[in-house]
């Protein structure tokens, strides 16, 4: 028990960076069981863009390190404005509608590229396309009205795995420091944060709004 409590980090801003940061590398550079293919050569590249419109779930060490990670690469008053502007566009939309809405997470870029790569969370990371870009777009991408129902996006399920363990190491670090891990919408987590930047306290007590949570 003496050792375990050792390697507990402080819960301040930055042992809540190291524990996401520590969790996201460790999991996404493990061998997965079912790489894809090498024949296969994955459509994502720089701009793709289509699951950037999709809500995403966060802990709360991943989204502390997504906001200070976006304070130094977008200029703040522009993020807080991207922010808030998405926050109020979906809050209160169930998985369903927020699709619909085509809101864009307010950490993408305009030329569609991610503001905080190295810092992205968990299930940002997972999503690996096996099939063409066009189907992403169809189905989930912007300006494309509502989903087209015969797209069929194929996607790679070892990240998601790689998503989970990260996920779960986080979860177990916070346990082991008596903190709660409640899971959050990574949209409506910044805005708080943007807000006010000691918010995640509150979250690490389990003191969290419904409409902030992850559904």
């Amino acid at each position: 028990a003496a050792e375990a409590e050792t390697n507990v980090k402080p819960l301040d801003t930055a042992g809540l960076v190291a524990i996401a940061s520590s969790a996201l590398s460790t999991a996404f550079a493990q061998p997965t069981k079912d790489p894809t293919p090498t024949s296969e050569v994955s459509p994502c590249t720089l701009g793709c863009s289509s699951c950037c419109y999709l809500p995403v779930n966060v802990t709360v060490p991943e989204a502390v390190h997504a906001f200070w990670a976006a304070l130094t690469a977008v200029d703040p008053t522009d993020l807080g404005n991207r922010i808030a502007s998405a926050s109020h566009q979906t809050r209160g939309l169930d998985g369903s509608d927020r699709l619909r809405a085509r809101v864009p997470c307010p950490l993408l870029d305009t030329d569609g590229s991610c503001t905080i790569y190295d810092a992205r969370p968990a299930y940002c990371r997972a999503y690996n396309a096996r099939s063409s870009r066009d189907a992403c777009d169809r189905l989930i991408g912007p300006s494309r009205g509502l989903a087209d129902p015969n797209a069929v996006v194929v996607a790679d399920p070892a990240p998601f795995d790689a998503a989970f363990a990260a996920q779960s190491r986080i979860d177990n670090d916070l346990e082991h420091a008596g903190a709660q891990s409640p899971h959050l919408d990574l949209t409506h987590a910044l805005s708080l944060l943007y807000a006010e930047p000691s918010t995640y306290k509150d979250w690490l007590q389990g003191r969290v709004d419904e409409w902030v949570r992850s559904p």
